[in-house]
């Protein structure tokens, strides 16, 4: 049997202690999970909490056990500092078990800061990958669109979105079964001089890659399906996300009020209303479940802080889909065919210091 048929038969670790309402939303999503057949699930985190917690369902057949963790990552610590000071943390025994082979990815609803930092500090990077990323899908029409990043990263330079791109390209492969994805940069405007210096240098090294890169797009692009992936730094891309989620949940509001003041709301309410809620359902959180992080040497999900029995269920399900269909492997490959040292020089950074060299000093000083 191969390496890879033996991660699908392997539980996905859930980090139990992770959100605002841990452990019990996060047990009763994994007894959801695995009523609904996506087990086997190991809960990791106070085994005392947690059997407690298990005790107020009936988990009679079910593929649930727990491995405890002495210590757990609270929402507002520190994320660098908790990642390094709490070994002995839930989140840390999450990705200790991916190591150990004994689990096939990992999903927490806790500090994401502080998740990410774990997962640098356990799995390590992909080769070829300077920055990992948080990644979604916009239900764009007349498909869905994948964006990243969406908060890792707040400052990123072309050899960063260089590699979200090939990331991106690679997950929207295997999440929407596109053989050849097409990938844009967002930027202020359509020609190649606009854009900051990063984006433009990023523009120069996909159009050595074998991506099918397209060029810059507007922000007005964005809901137009343009692109099966946008890639921009997480400061742009969390902005962008949050403002999509306002602006439907605005629209519809704006709908329903229309529907009880004018005597033809009722009418255009039941045509609008519904197409509305499936893109609002498409953005819930819940429906979604967590986001991938691109980047590790492990399938990892986040969720949101207050995260619910649905979503852990939905993230679960996720993590199934990925290992099952060989996310990293996909990944490794794109990266791997065009990594940056094989590209031609910018004058942003030198090639000769953004390779193999630089990523290694980077994760000795994290791992201090």
């Amino acid at each position: 049997m191969t390496e890879h048929a033996i991660n699908t038969l392997l539980p996905v670790a859930l980090d139990a202690m992770g959100g605002e309402r841990s452990p019990g939303v996060i047990v009763e999503g994994a007894v959801m999970a695995c009523r609904k057949g996506e087990g086997p699930v190991v809960l990791v985190g106070d085994s005392g909490l947690i059997e407690a917690e298990l005790g107020l369902h009936d988990t009679a057949g079910l593929d649930i056990s727990v491995v405890h963790a002495d210590e757990m990552i609270a929402m507002g610590e520190n994320p660098l500092r908790a990642a390094r000071s709490k070994r002995g943390s839930s989140m840390h025994r999450c990705f200790e078990l991916i190591g150990q082979s004994r689990a096939s990815a990992v999903v927490s609803a806790g500090n994401s800061g502080a998740f990410l930092g774990v997962g640098l500090l356990t799995a390590r990077r992909m080769e070829h990958c300077d920055r990992p990323c948080f990644v979604t899908t916009l239900p764009t029409s007349p498909k869905p669109t994948i964006l990243l990043d969406i908060g890792a990263n707040i400052d990123s330079r072309a050899t960063h979105l260089l590699q979200f791109a090939l990331m991106g390209s690679a997950y929207a492969a295997i999440k929407h079964g596109i053989e050849r994805p097409t990938v844009a940069l967002l930027s202020n405007g359509t020609e190649p001089i606009k854009g900051t210096e990063s984006l433009r240098e990023a523009h120069r090294l996909l159009t050595q890659t074998d991506v099918n890169y397209i060029g810059f797009v507007e922000g007005r692009d964005v809901p137009t399906g343009c692109a099966d992936v946008i890639v921009t730094d997480g400061l742009v891309g969390n902005v962008v996300l949050k403002l999509c989620e306002g602006l439907v949940t605005t629209v519809f509001d704006r709908i329903h009020q229309a529907a009880r003041t004018h005597f033809l709301g009722s009418l255009v309410s039941s045509i609008f209303k519904k197409s509305l809620k499936n893109i609002h359902d498409e953005l819930d959180w819940q429906k979604v479940g967590a986001a991938p992080i691109l980047g590790l040497n492990a399938v990892a999900l986040v969720g949101h802080g207050k995260t619910s029995p649905l979503a852990i269920a939905n993230a679960i399900s996720q993590a199934r889909v990925f290992v099952n269909d060989g996310l990293l492997d996909a990944m490794r490959r794109t990266l791997a065919d065009s990594s940056v040292s094989d590209l031609t020089n910018t004058s942003e950074l030198p090639i000769g210091q953004s390779g193999e060299a630089q990523r290694e000093q980077t994760e000795s000083g994290e791992a201090e």
